[in-house]
């Protein structure tokens, strides 16, 4: 309940509307929609689900294109010494 207690906040505020990019981000939209009578309860947690999957596949498409990107396993203990390894061999202002 807590993010749609911010949203009931935002709305309160009186000088936001749907039509702002703020609120047409991922989950907000879903919220708005929900408290202006646009979706239910279940379908406004759908909407947000089916959102958050399709914006995570764009920015996996979007890492992808990076030649020089170096990925980290997320399950492996050893990530500080191998970023930092990596860091080492790399210019940073390059």
């Amino acid at each position: 309940q807590g993010f749609v207690d911010e949203v009931v906040a935002l709305r309160s505020r009186g000088d936001l509307h749907s039509g702002l990019p703020s609120i047409r981000a991922v989950g907000y939209r879903q919220v708005w929609d929900h408290l202006d009578g646009k979706l239910t309860w279940a379908e406004m947690q759908e909407r947000g689900i089916i959102a958050t999957r399709q914006l995570a596949k764009r920015q996996f498409t979007w890492l992808r294109s990076w030649s020089d990107l170096h990925w980290l396993d997320s399950l492996d203990s050893d990530n500080l010494s191998r970023a930092l390894k990596y860091l080492g061999t790399v210019s940073i202002l390059s």
